[in-house]
């Protein structure tokens, strides 16, 4: 009977791990689908610009164009993947990253988003030390929000 017992426990805590990791798994918030620019000045003086297109598969492609105090440019592109979980917005650049970023994220106007960076490499980022805004320049096709979510 304790056997019997035993083994029901043990199915009913297996059970519950395995619908808590359901609920926990990666989705995308459609609201951060689209194409969004953003501007951050750095402590130097060089100002970061970028052009981020988010799809609706959980792809993204973002445009960077960094501007220099003595006016030169630098300009390059990376692509990846984007998801939310746990309320955190998370981002790795593929191949060349391991670990994605992870960032708190929220809406502050109807079309623009602020993220506050909490994790980069694997290292805890300090409170408010790397924050910025991007705003929703082009919305997503209605058809490439329909198919991957």
């Amino acid at each position: 009977m304790k056997l019997i017992f035993f083994i029901c426990l043990l199915a009913g805590l297996f059970g519950c791990k395995a619908i808590s990791s359901i609920n926990q798994r990666p989705s995308l918030d459609v609201k951060l689908i689209g194409v969004w620019s953003g501007e951050y000045l750095e402590e130097g003086g060089t100002v970061k610009k970028w052009m981020q297109t988010r799809n609706a598969d959980g792809t993204y492609a973002i445009e960077f164009s960094f501007v220099e105090v003595d006016g030169t440019i630098k300009s390059f592109a990376e692509s990846g993947r984007w998801w939310v979980q746990d309320g955190l917005f998370y981002e790795i650049a593929l191949p060349e990253k391991e670990q994605p970023d992870r960032y708190q994220y929220s809406f502050k106007a109807k079309k623009c988003v602020s993220f506050v960076l909490a994790e980069s490499d694997g290292l805890i980022e300090e409170a408010n030390g790397y924050v910025f805004s991007e705003c929703l320049v082009a919305d997503p096709s209605p058809a490439s929000i329909g198919g991957s979510i």
